[in-house]
């Protein structure tokens, strides 16, 4: 048997153990999208990645548990412009995201990597995503994702949430190296996905702690920027007592 023979069938093998422990969550992971919710439009968009996805991952949050307001925490994630501003005011991140004309949300984190990210899904617990992007950190990747994420009210002020994530990579070259070394990135891969909601639970979790200390640094924003966090200021600011 030739080396070259020996190497393609080494390659293979890797890559399908890697593709296989992915999807041990779900036996056909596909079947966990709500296609009876979506409309023809929006199906083509999901098959765009999925079936043919080149990896599944059902995704390790930090905080599979979120202690927050429903209210508040659903708020930010119907508004993840609006999220990425008082983010910012908290340091949580360092970089804003935008809202485009046709609904889609956009960020570069300047460290690398950019995408878009639009909204096909809002649903009672439910939303549903399709991303694009590029990732210049280490080799060059970019590809196409179809983000779903599920969150409830377990008990007042917690909320369990459970992210899943439907990758395509764009090159057959790089569906290969996915495959391969997918087993050795699966914390950056959580990471990346992660990113969709990391934000609003963290901002969230201290809006519904110290909603204070929210309200006062809202108060430093532009004039512009307050008046696009009005209705997220009114959600924090007390209420008034009728006498």
């Amino acid at each position: 048997m030739s080396k070259r023979l020996i190497c393609l069938r080494l390659l293979l093998a890797v890559a399908l153990t890697a593709g296989a422990g992915l999807a041990l969550a779900s036996e056909k992971p596909e079947s966990l999208i709500p296609f009876n919710k979506l409309d023809a439009a929006t199906q083509a968009r999901v098959r765009q990645v999925v079936p043919g996805h080149t990896f599944y991952r059902n995704v390790r949050l930090p905080k599979p548990a979120v202690r927050a307001r429903y209210d508040v925490f659903e708020y930010l994630i119907n508004h993840l412009d609006q999220c990425s501003v008082a983010a910012q005011l908290l340091k949580v991140v360092k970089y804003r995201s935008e809202r485009r004309p046709d609904g889609a949300y956009f960020a570069d984190d300047r460290k690398g990597a950019a995408g878009y990210l639009w909204p096909l899904l809002d649903t009672p617990g439910e939303r549903l995503y399709f991303a694009q992007g590029v990732d210049k950190r280490g080799e060059r990747v970019s590809g196409s994702a179809v983000i779903l994420f599920r969150y409830r009210e377990k008990q007042p002020g917690v909320i369990e949430c459970e992210l899943h994530g439907f990758v395509k990579v764009d090159s057959w070259m790089q569906r290969i190296c996915a495959l391969l070394f997918l087993p050795f990135i699966t914390s950056t891969v959580d990471q990346r996905f992660g990113e969709v909601v990391n934000v609003p639970v963290q901002v969230s979790e201290t809006a519904t702690a110290d909603p204070a200390k929210v309200l006062k640094l809202l108060d430093t924003l532009p004039p512009e920027d307050a008046v696009m966090m009005k209705k997220f200021r009114a959600l924090l600011a007390p209420k008034e007592t009728k006498p």
